[in-house]
């Protein structure tokens, strides 16, 4: 508002032609300078949001890496016809569930909770328990940023060729 009030005067009120280029000069460093200290703002600001989400993004990552080490073991040790709930295993959900709650979005801890009914439901049903668990596993992933098509199978890398085969 003072910056156009001063143009306007002095545009409109003064006479000298010196004295009205040194006003519009005024003006146009006053301009030049908010300009500079708004961009150095809105830089200062966006470098914060963009860190912030990195962190964010860091600590996502380490709650999933929870999520993979009991799912390794549960599932490492059913391979071998052990139990598959061992105290490592109990104690890495454990820190998942924990992390869960505090670093990852509404969505997925109600993806999770589906997937935790599931298993309850779906039990001794093998391709149910791995569908289930291949549609966890995508979501946790597009929880970290990746966009994976609908026809990537997650766990079929867990799987032996003649599974995957069996499987279809």
């Amino acid at each position: 508002m003072i910056l156009v009030s001063l143009s306007i005067w002095g545009v409109f009120y003064i006479d000298d032609l010196e004295s009205k280029i040194s006003v519009l000069g005024i003006v146009a460093v006053i301009v030049a300078a908010f300009t500079s200290v708004m961009t150095v703002n809105i830089n200062n600001k966006k470098a914060r949001e963009r860190e912030y989400e990195l962190h964010i993004l860091k600590e996502k990552q380490k709650v999933c890496e929870h999520f993979y080490n009991a799912f390794f073991e549960i599932f490492k040790n059913v391979k071998n016809n052990r139990d598959g709930l061992t105290k490592k295993a109990t104690d890495e959900m454990a820190l998942f569930k924990k992390g869960l709650m505090n670093w990852g979005s509404e969505d997925l801890i109600k993806k999770y909770v589906e997937y935790e009914d599931n298993l309850d439901i779906n039990k001794g049903n093998t391709s149910a328990i791995l569908n289930n668990a291949d549609g966890f596993l995508r979501d946790m992933r597009k929880e970290l940023g990746f966009k994976d098509s609908k026809s990537l199978k997650l766990m079929t890398l867990l799987l032996t060729a003649e599974a995957r085969a069996e499987l279809g």
